[in-house]
């Protein structure tokens, strides 16, 4: 027991005999049994985080701000990546709750029947964070994607004048983010008269190559396009590359506008105008409401909006 309290409790052990402890820890290099203290104590101090991909600087900022509110309260975080697919989304949360996890954290709102079934059944916190629904698993923090496409769209139509604009975005499938961007755009370009072809909204991969692409394809076969709209600011710094790389000025006579705001909008020239999102704070916030909930605790709002910003420069 004297153990016991030093690995819990040291400051309830005195100086001398918490040393000696210490020193046969030390030793012989033993670690506690977590899955049995969790059994024991129905607890494992680990929550889980599901991701689409883990080399997006996007999800890292949430991810640092989830973490940061954990590891405060002495919980850590299991993180593993989806690749944007809800089948293995679904797997992923099958694996997490059989090593008995304590909550789980969800980037996006779309996931199959079953992982939904299964979340509700463990009864544990969870947060899906990135947007906003009406029919949250238990609670989501995030921002209307849709509202900050019709945001940027409309900056940027406004921008262009009557000239056709295109959208470029990461496949929609499985991704609520990309498709509620594509579908704030189209609705907006309805809006102001302008309804878009097919031909002007294209699907790729959410990295510079692909936006770089897209946007040879799109001004080869579109000379007369005066804007492009990319669902993330990757995408975007691709089709900037592309657009200098054949001596297109922007935005003398193609605007681009994108989402995000990485690092990258502010670094490259022209400078991307794009939709700013408090990352950090979905991160933490998501962990707040987690903690609250394993602490017994009423949740004020189950469903917190956390709002964008639109920051315009020099690309449009």
């Amino acid at each position: 027991m004297t153990v016991v309290r030093v690995m819990r409790t040291p400051e309830k052990v005195a100086a001398i005999t918490r040393a000696r402890v210490e020193s046969v820890l030390a030793e012989t290099g033993y670690t506690p049994d977590l899955l049995a203290r969790g059994l024991a104590m129905n607890r494992s101090g680990v929550v889980a985080a599901i991701v689409p991909l883990l080399t997006n600087s996007l999800v890292a900022e949430v991810v640092q701000g989830l973490t940061t509110r954990l590891e405060a309260a002495g919980i850590h975080l299991l993180i593993a990546s989806s690749g944007f697919s809800a089948e293995r989304e679904e797997g992923l949360v099958r694996a997490f709750l059989s090593r008995r996890v304590d909550g789980v954290f969800l980037i996006g709102t779309t996931h199959t029947s079953e992982t939904r079934r299964m979340l509700v059944s463990a009864g544990i916190p969870v947060v899906e964070g990135g947007n906003l629904t009406r029919a949250p698993i238990d609670m989501v923090v995030g921002f209307s994607n849709r509202e900050a496409a019709r945001t940027v769209t409309a900056h940027l139509a406004k921008r262009c004048g009557r000239g056709p604009i295109a959208f470029v975005g990461a496949h929609a499938r499985d991704n609520d983010r990309a498709r509620d961007r594509r579908s704030g755009f189209r609705a907006t370009m309805r809006e102001l008269g302008r309804p878009v072809a097919p031909e002007f909204v294209v699907e790729t991969d959410l990295d510079m190559v692909s936006g770089a692409a897209a946007a040879d394809d799109l001004v080869t076969r579109n000379p007369d396009l005066r804007g492009i709209l990319c669902s993330a600011d990757a995408i975007a710094a691709g089709v900037l590359f592309a657009l200098q790389r054949r001596g297109i000025p922007v935005p003398g006579r193609v605007a681009v506008a994108s989402f995000d705001d990485i690092e990258i909008a502010g670094l490259v020239s022209p400078g991307l105008t794009t939709i700013r999102v408090p990352r950090l704070r979905i991160g933490e916030c998501a962990g707040d409401m987690i903690l609250q909930r394993l602490a017994g605790a009423e949740v004020a709002e189950v469903r917190v909006d956390v709002g964008y910003e639109l920051v315009v420069r020099e690309s449009a």
